[in-house]
């Protein structure tokens, strides 16, 4: 994929559905610190929503999340596409 961490964050979300801050962390291929700084800006931007059901916190997309992820995967599909073409 050639997205942002942040942009990656979205689109594991869109595909996985709601996760923990652990489980983003191992997807996306970083540390749980830094997910969680990340996850907190998605946040504040309004693309995802974190819960805290004791003692974890659990995020999922909004929907507004939800159309840009989608609009994320497509581009990166297309552009891996394209690059198979060449």
């Amino acid at each position: 994929m050639f997205l942002t961490v942040k942009q990656k964050i979205l689109v594991i979300l869109l595909e996985k559905g709601p996760l923990q801050n652990s489980q983003i962390a191992k997807r996306a291929g970083i540390t749980e610190q830094w997910c969680s700084e990340i996850v907190s800006a998605l946040n504040a931007e309004g693309l995802i929503e974190s819960r805290f059901i004791t003692p974890r916190r659990i995020n999922k997309l909004t929907e507004r999340g939800v159309e840009v992820a989608k609009h994320l995967k497509q581009i990166s599909e297309n552009m891996i596409s394209e690059g198979v073409k060449r």
